[in-house]
């Protein structure tokens, strides 16, 4: 009897242990998430594909006509699903674009605001945002101009 009775709080004390053990792990998991977003929004804005280059020297700035032809899925896809679902792109801040909320594509191109970078193709119910300032380059126009990247962590 007092075997059986040990038995059964060993059990039922170790589903305790794992449950505990399991949401701490999961907690862990999440934070890794956020820690390699953060990580790679410097990554990002450094991928030579879509910094600027004047006279063959890169500058500290994102070449907006590089962003509309440069396909992030094709060429970085384990980059970005290495640890966590998320969704890239760079908005236009300052000055405010004419139409804030449009993605930027051949025809609208530079009356836009959203420069789609990487994006899954996920449903999620909600996410983190993640973001840094950046400065866009309008070669069209030769104008720099305030914006952000923006890392958004889907959940």
């Amino acid at each position: 009897m007092v075997a059986l009775v040990f038995m059964v709080v060993l059990v039922v004390a170790l589903g305790f242990y794992f449950k505990f053990s399991l949401e701490n792990t999961q907690e862990k998991g999440e934070d890794a998430c956020l820690v390699s977003n953060t990580v790679m929004l410097s990554s990002i804005a450094n991928m030579p594909e879509i910094q600027c280059s004047q006279g063959g020297k890169r500058v500290q700035c994102i070449d907006t006509t590089k962003l509309m032809v440069f396909d992030a899925g094709r060429e970085y896809k384990d980059f970005f699903t290495a640890n966590c679902d998320q969704k890239v792109y760079f908005t236009q801040v300052y000055p405010e674009p004419l139409v804030e909320d449009e993605e930027c594509v051949q025809g609208n191109y530079p009356e836009c605001a959203i420069f789609p970078y990487y994006d899954p193709q996920i449903e999620s119910t909600s996410s983190i945002i993640i973001s840094t300032p950046v400065s866009l380059y309008f070669p069209m126009d030769d104008e720099y101009r305030f914006g952000r990247l923006v890392i958004e962590v889907l959940r």
